[in-house]
């Protein structure tokens, strides 16, 4: 009974989103067929293998697409530049927001939501990531932030205390790096606008760097960018493992779960894994904290991943509705309460964040820093405009020339500001009004 019952619940749940959605949306959408376009995370994966009840509720014939982080917006991007509308819906990272809803290819979601969907549930700063002028046009899949993760079992035998400055993150990495068996710190070396970019961003940040000037002219490689670069490649050269430079996000998670390294910063979601004894060789000795502050204070890093509707594929009212309602299932307050139960923390509402059953099963430091964080962060921390990919791989081609020793920090970021210059001044977004507040 009680299945049955959760069963209806659902369907219920999914009519009433169709319903009120739009005038024209009490028609059936049973046998109506949208393809969706993601990539392999535990978040998403949770979705797929819930799939077919979603199907069975409501009729609609869902095709699911997985790709590699690397190739999704690439496979997207060929998609929508070519008309060809394979996908209706496309998981989205929240940095391209800007750029795909300039362009016309993403359909602004509000309107499709019902409001049983509560859309103040979800914190504002998780809407801002996915949001452009005031539009939202995508619905959080998961979101991040950022914060450091040390070795609390070293750091309490050896009377080292939790670093909150840069000052004492240094200090610290210095005292725990011991070659060949135990490295400082590890974060990202490798190059991209979501790999080494993401966590360099908070070094730039904490020394008062901007990206863009009222002009929209390349400003990061002024003296407040050089010293965050510098800054930032030193304690990886220093206090880092060998190969730091090119290390990415799973690099860094390896790194820290074979208790190669005593520190790392980077995603709070990281947390599923490296408290798995399975997958964590120091699984039950790990600390959380804040990112520590710079001279202008502490800016973790953010980033969501959300489904959007695709304009090009979902040509009509009744695929964009189909969609929506896949959307909403998939994005669901119950679905989320529900993938708690799967180990999913990466969680998006606040109904859930604030529910008993996600406080007693966390980490109540991981939750203290979670929590902080989300408060302090800025959806700009990454400049959230349409230049953001092609400005954001340019510097973090910089970052990782400073980091392998190729180049010194003015030259490489003032290489990467005359390549955006020249860019901006083709794309027509030289000279403009700065597109983004911080």
């Amino acid at each position: 009974m009680q299945r049955l019952g959760h069963w209806f619940t659902l369907v219920v749940a999914l009519v009433m989103v169709v319903s009120s959605a739009t005038p024209a949306a009490a028609q059936d959408l049973a046998g109506t067929k949208i393809t969706v376009a993601l990539r392999s995370l535990s978040e998403t994966d949770y979705i797929v293998s819930r799939l077919a009840e979603f199907e069975q509720a409501t009729g609609i014939d869902v095709t699911i697409v997985t790709y590699a982080e690397e190739q999704l917006r690439e496979k997207e991007v060929q998609d929508l530049t070519t008309g060809a509308g394979q996908f209706d819906v496309l998981a989205i990272d929240s940095v391209f927001i800007p750029e795909f809803a300039r362009a016309g290819w993403l359909v602004p979601l509000e309107p499709y939501l019902s409001p049983d969907y509560d859309l103040a549930d979800i914190p504002e700063s998780t809407k801002g990531l996915l949001s452009w002028k005031g539009v939202l046009y995508a619905a959080p899949v998961y979101a991040e932030i950022t914060h450091l993760m040390y070795r609390k079992d070293l750091f309490e035998k050896e009377g080292i205390p939790v670093p909150t400055t840069f000052e004492e993150l240094e200090a610290a990495a210095a005292h725990f790096t011991r070659p060949p068996m135990l490295y400082g710190i590890a974060m990202r070396g490798l190059r991209g606008n979501g790999m080494n970019a993401y966590t360099w961003a908070t070094w730039f940040r904490s020394y008062g760097g901007e990206f863009l000037d009222e002009q929209s002219r390349p400003i990061f490689n002024n003296e407040a960018g050089v010293k965050a670069t510098e800054e930032y490649a030193r304690l990886l050269q220093k206090y880092g493992p060998p190969g730091v430079a090119g290390y990415s996000w799973d690099n860094v998670q390896t790194a820290f779960t074979s208790g190669r390294v005593a520190m790392i910063i980077d995603a709070n979601n990281f947390y599923t894994r490296i408290e798995d004894p399975n997958k964590s060789a120091i699984a039950g000795k790990i600390g959380y904290a804040n990112v520590p502050a710079g001279p202008y204070g502490s800016f973790p890093a953010n980033y969501a991943l959300g489904f959007a509707i695709s304009s090009v594929g979902a040509r009509s009212n009744q695929e964009k509705l189909a969609s929506a309602a896949f959307i909403s299932w998939a994005t669901s307050k119950q679905m989320q309460m529900d993938s708690l139960d799967a180990g999913i923390v990466s969680q998006t509402r606040n109904s859930v964040l604030q529910s008993e059953k996600f406080i007693k099963t966390l980490n109540p430091e991981w939750l203290a820093s979670t929590r902080e964080s989300w408060a302090i962060t800025n959806p700009n921390l990454r400049p959230l405009f349409p230049g953001w990919r092609s400005m954001g791989d340019l510097i973090g081609i910089a970052v990782q020339q400073v980091i392998a020793g190729e180049k010194s920090a003015k030259d490489a970021l003032d290489e990467a500001a005359a390549a955006t210059t020249e860019l901006f001044k083709r794309t027509g977004d030289y000279g403009q009004p700065r597109p983004y507040e911080f």
